[in-house]
């Protein structure tokens, strides 16, 4: 089962609430750091918000914190793409490097997106410069309310490697959640994420991975 599935939403906190964006903290089994979940209604369409996610070379623009982000890989439709991730910290902690996996999959019924991220810690040789980042666990779930507004839940979990206590990782841990959903908000609005991405989404009900309907009613 995976931490998307386990986190118990009874102990969920919710940490930030406004007219448009609630953000939750969450203990996650077997870890001393804790996950988010940030749920946002997007006044864009559902296509919009997918056409930003794959658009990897503007991520500085709106990922918080992200220094470089490029595409890898790009594997066969069934098994997504690997994408390499430079994020900044404060000193004198050392900037993290994450690579990841992300599959996309989508609701046929009810046209509900899902893109799953996993973490390839060995994808590539280690650079001393930087930590990276052992283990992840993230989604995002793009769902259509009408033409021109969707809801976005974006869950996140990362162990961050290195010496970093984790009391001063849960302290700043809505920071990213936060920033990146007003990044998110205020870039779908340019003309070009009007074009539909041409994404290979798995058609599949099962794979959809929702477990956020508690965020929501909070």
């Amino acid at each position: 089962m995976s931490i998307l599935e386990k986190i118990n939403d009874a102990a969920c906190t919710l940490r930030f609430n406004n007219d448009w964006l609630k953000i939750f903290t969450c203990p996650v089994p077997t870890s001393d750091f804790l996950s988010f979940v940030a749920v946002a209604t997007i006044d864009a369409p559902q296509s919009a918000v997918l056409s930003l996610l794959y658009d990897i070379d503007v991520a500085t623009e709106w990922v918080w914190k992200t220094k470089e982000m490029r595409l890898l890989q790009e594997l066969s439709d069934d098994d997504g793409r690997i994408v390499y991730q430079l994020v900044s910290a404060p000193w004198p902690v050392s900037d993290r490097e994450i690579i990841t996996r992300s599959m996309g999959y989508m609701d046929p019924e009810t046209s509900e997106v899902f893109i799953k991220l996993e973490c390839l810690a060995d994808y590539l040789p280690r650079n001393d410069k930087y930590v990276r980042v052992p283990q992840l666990e993230g989604a995002w779930n793009i769902i259509p309310l009408s033409e021109k507004q969707c809801r976005v839940v974006f869950r996140l979990h990362i162990e961050p490697g290195g010496e970093i206590p984790f009391w001063l990782a849960n302290i700043a841990v809505i920071d990213t959640p936060y920033h990146t959903m007003i990044n998110l908000r205020e870039m779908v609005k340019k003309e070009k994420y009007l074009t539909p991405v041409d994404a290979p989404f798995i058609k599949s009900v099962t794979d959809v991975i929702q477990h956020y309907e508690k965020f929501i009613k909070e």
